[in-house]
C-alpha cells in the first residue's frame, strides 16, 4: 500500500531525521484519496465502538487538511485546521467547543507525533482517551529512520525526547498504513 508514493532518495525531515526514502502523500489524486479515507474512515468507525464518538475533526495542514475535511463529510461532523507553523496559530480563532469534545486529530504521515502534539497545545486539550484521537494514512516505523543529525542540535533533539505524549499517541493512533521493520 502506498507504494506508488513512495519516493527513493536522501530526505532530511521537518524534524530533522534523516530517510532514504519519502512518502509524498499530495500525489495522491482526489479519487484515491476519498478510498483512502473511507478506508481509514472504517477503522475509526471500529475505534469509536471502543473508545466514543468523535465529535470534531482536525486537520493538520497541509494533507492533513485533505483528509480532515473528507472524514469529517464522511462522519457528518464539524471540521477545522491546525497550521503547521507556531507563527501561524495566533491568526486562527479558535471555535468553541463544547462541553468535554472528543477531537479526532488528522495528519497524513506521523513520524514522531511532533505535529500532533503542537496541534493539542493550540486547541488546549486535556490529554485523556476519551478527548483525543489521532488518524493518519500511514505510521512511519521509527526504527526505520536515522536520528544522527539530530544529535547536538538542541532544537531538533527537544523533538524526540520521549514523553509520555508520545506514549498517549501511540495508544491512541488509528492509521490505514502502518510501516514494517
Amino acid at each position: 500500500m502506498f507504494s506508488r508514493i513512495i519516493e527513493k532518495g536522501s530526505f532530511t525531515l521537518d524534524s530533522g531525521v534523516k530517510s532514504s526514502y519519502n512518502y509524498d502523500y499530495s500525489a495522491v489524486s482526489d479519487t484515491m484519496n476519498r478510498a483512502y479515507c473511507q478506508l481509514l474512515k472504517y477503522k475509526l468507525d471500529q475505534w469509536q465502538n471502543q473508545h466514543g464518538m468523535f465529535d470534531i475533526v482536525v486537520g493538520i495542514e497541509t494533507e492533513g487538511i485533505r483528509i480532515g475535511y473528507q472524514l469529517a463529510e464522511m462522519m457528518e461532523l464539524p471540521f477545522t485546521v491546525i497550521p503547521h507553523k507556531r507563527t501561524d496559530f495566533e491568526q486562527l480563532v479558535k471555535p468553541s467547543w463544547g462541553a468535554d469534545p472528543h477531537f479526532l486529530i488528522v495528519d497524513d504521515i506521523v513520524t514522531t507525533g511532533h505535529s500532533m502534539i503542537r496541534a493539542i497545545d493550540f486547541l488546549e486539550i486535556e490529554e485523556k482517551e476519551e478527548t483525543v484521537t489521532f488518524g493518519s494514512m500511514i505510521r512511519r516505523n521509527p526504527s526505520n529512520l536515522d536520528y544522527s543529525a539530530v544529535k547536538g542540535d538542541r532544537s531538533k533533539e527537544e523533538m524526540h525526547i520521549k514523553d509520555r505524549r508520545f506514549d498517549a499517541i501511540d495508544k491512541r493512533l488509528v492509521s490505514l498504513f502502518n510501516e514494517p521493520e
